[in-house]
C-alpha cells in the first residue's frame, strides 16, 4: 500500500487564508495533497525507496491520516492479508502477476488490471 498505493491525490480546502508550500492562499483555495509522494518521504521513512513487508515502524499515507483517517483501513488491511496469503498457499507466483499489469487510466487512482498489456 506505501509503494503502490491505490489512492495517488486528494484534495483539501484552506478553512482560512494561509501559506502552503511558499504560497499565500485565500480561505476555499484548494491544495492538491499527494499522498503516493508522502508515502516516499524520507523523514516518514528510512529508505523509502526499500520495498519491506515486514518493515517496523512503517509510515503510510495511503489511508489518510488524524480526522482524514479512513475507516476501513484495519478491515482492507485484514482482508488484503488473506487474499495475499490464499494466492500464495495455491502456488501463485507473485513475480508472474506484474509481467503483464497495467492501469486503468484514472485522474485520482491506480486500479491495476493483470494479464493485459
Amino acid at each position: 500500500m506505501r509503494h503502490d498505493p491505490p489512492v495517488q491525490n486528494t484534495r483539501r480546502f484552506l478553512a482560512r487564508p494561509g501559506h502552503v508550500a511558499g504560497h499565500d492562499m485565500r480561505a476555499g483555495d484548494t491544495v492538491l495533497v499527494v499522498l503516493a509522494a508522502a508515502n516516499r518521504d524520507p523523514a516518514a521513512n528510512s529508505h523509502p525507496e526499500r520495498f519491506d513487508p515486514r518493515r517496523r515502524e512503517r509510515v503510510a499515507f495511503t489511508f489518510g491520516l488524524g480526522v482524514h483517517a479512513c475507516p476501513g483501513e484495519t478491515l482492507a488491511t485484514i482482508v488484503t492479508e488473506a487474499g495475499v496469503e490464499q494466492l500464495l498457499a495455491s502456488g501463485l507466483e507473485p513475480a508472474r502477476l506484474v509481467e503483464t499489469v497495467s492501469y486503468r487510466p484514472s485522474v485520482n487512482t491506480r486500479i491495476p488490471l493483470f494479464g493485459r498489456s
